[in-house]
């Protein structure tokens, strides 16, 4: 219960990360900074500065989100640690959100001022985080017990808690080997576009994968007679 308690006082501790950020910037930026960002990290757009507060709104109704999904999954599924698995995920998805607020709002000042944003920079920045985010949840998955609500969840998944077992054990080590080369690529990489196609290749890659062995695993617990 003291775990479970700990872990919700994180997960909305995260929250006050992009509250205390933007507050502080809007009291520094002009009344107009960039918006939005085409995919080569030009502005094509101006807005108010108080669009920034949209970051610590997602980021709270995520923390809510995430805290309600993990007391239905401990009370109605009986699953203590499924609690844990959804409270971690939630806690690493808002300092993912954190990190962009943060570096977004690095970009804005860094364009009143006249100065040149390094898209590609910006662009390794934000996979190299998610890259962090997704190899710590698959870090987990295989904590996750039979559920409705999270893991690797297929109808050849769900047949039974071995076949269960052996597909989050998969699942998770594939999540984390794909959050390993996204995070590498990200860092290495010299091109928005081969850091966008090659994260891309990478997702797919993982929830196909992921998908495909879950069958496979099924087919082999059924031809060993369930064992």
């Amino acid at each position: 219960m003291k775990k479970n308690t700990k872990l919700s006082r994180i997960l909305f501790a995260t929250v006050l990360i992009p509250i205390v950020a933007v507050l502080i910037a809007l009291q520094l930026l002009p009344d107009k900074i960039p918006a939005h960002y085409d995919i080569n990290m030009n502005i094509d757009r101006w807005g108010s500065k108080y669009e920034t507060l949209l970051f610590p709104a997602v980021t709270l109704v995520m923390a809510i989100f995430m805290y309600i999904m993990a007391r239905f999954a401990a009370k109605q599924e009986n699953g203590a640690g499924n609690y844990k698995v959804l409270m971690i995920c939630g806690i690493s998805i808002n300092l993912l959100f954190s990190a962009m607020t943060v570096w977004s709002l690095a970009l804005a000042f860094k364009a009143v001022s006249g100065r040149e944003i390094n898209g590609v920079l910006s662009v390794k920045i934000i996979f190299i985080f998610a890259g962090i985010v997704i190899a710590t949840i698959g870090n987990f998955m295989p904590k996750c017990k039979l559920n409705s609500l999270i893991g690797l969840r297929t109808k050849w998944s769900m047949a039974n808690e071995d076949v269960w077992f052996k597909c989050q054990r998969f699942g998770g080590v594939l999540l984390v080997i794909c959050g390993i080369i996204m995070s590498l690529i990200s860092a290495l990489a010299d091109s928005i576009m081969l850091i966008l196609t090659a994260n891309i290749i990478i997702a797919v890659t993982a929830v196909g994968g992921s998908a495909a062995v879950s069958k496979i695993i099924y087919d082999r617990h059924q031809g060993s007679g369930g064992k």
